[in-house]
């Protein structure tokens, strides 16, 4: 089989697995639901950008694995809901925040093309997000730990994202929130040329979407930290879908072992429910803000 040919395998294989992940299918079962045209559309959009996606990596070696390990946990939700990616830093964070990465893109293009209706994203950490801190197309080694310092695939990470959370914050405000949450403490454990940058983020007036959301608790759990995403379809009259991920900031990476949790499926499942309500609660009681949240 040559190279070409096998890429369109592999892809095909991925867009399957895909399909499972939002249609709830499960193996040795019949599907009886069918597939939305706003949920194909996200499965065309995933698809599309895993299969271009560029891990940092200075080894094709690596490269290579991360992308595998990425499909694999694509694969996972062929069956389930939720699921757990446990190791060290150095290795879960490229595929955690990979995925994260190949979402976003996929979201803004889906609220491009106006397949989207309504979608919200909550980046929840215990500091400012780390892609507003950061330049665009830059990684501040004050906004990671230091041992992620010189690792190029955790550094590329982040240049990703301060681009893709840039492109989120900058769509159009009837179609798209960002809501940016963190305690109100959480400011002054940035540098004040961080809190600079992500303050002149606030200010520009390219950034529709984008709106701070500092919270009066004191501190944030570690089984909070991440990042929700709740989508609508345009001409679709099914349930909201969700995103989410339970994570570890950069700032705080460490040697030790690191467990991060993944959610996708219909916003009022049962495995995805809790997890979300629990967030939900968490920010609608540490601030005044009347939040659009379903």
């Amino acid at each position: 089989m040559n190279s070409s040919i096998a890429k369109t395998v592999i892809k095909a294989l991925i867009n399957g697995f895909l399909v499972f992940v939002l249609t709830g299918c499960t193996h040795g079962g019949s599907n009886n639901k069918m597939v939305s045209p706003f949920q194909s559309s996200l499965l065309s959009g995933l698809g599309k950008q895993l299969d271009t996606y560029q891990p940092g990596s200075s080894s094709a070696e690596n490269n290579q694995k991360i992308k595998q390990d990425i499909s694999g946990c694509f694969k996972k939700f062929s069956t389930v809901q939720t699921f757990d990616l446990s190791g060290d830093d150095k290795t879960v964070r490229p595929v955690g925040v990979g995925i994260q990465t190949i979402f976003e893109q996929a979201l803004h293009e889906l609220l491009e093309s106006r397949t989207i209706s309504k979608a919200v994203a909550i980046i929840h950490t215990k500091t400012p997000a780390t892609p507003l801190v950061n330049p665009e197309n830059t990684a501040s080694r004050g906004t990671m730990s230091e041992q992620m310092h010189g690792d190029s695939a955790r550094e590329k990470t982040i240049t990703d994202r301060t681009v893709t959370v840039r492109n989120l914050a900058r769509s159009e405000p009837e179609k798209m929130t960002l809501y940016i949450a963190y305690p109100e403490s959480g400011m002054d454990k940035r540098e004040p040329g961080q809190r600079e940058t992500y303050q002149a983020e606030l200010a520009k007036p390219e950034n529709k979407s984008l709106k701070d959301l500092p919270l009066s608790h004191k501190e944030m759990a570690d089984n909070l930290v991440g990042a929700s995403y709740i989508m609508t379809g345009a001409d679709d009259d099914s349930q909201p879908l969700y995103f989410g991920l339970r994570a570890v900031q950069a700032l705080h990476a460490g040697e030790k072992t690191m467990d991060w949790t993944f959610w996708l499926g219909e916003l009022n499942d049962a495995k995805i429910q809790p997890h979300y309500q629990e967030v939900k609660t968490y920010l609608e009681n540490g601030t005044t803000m009347v939040l659009d949240l379903p």
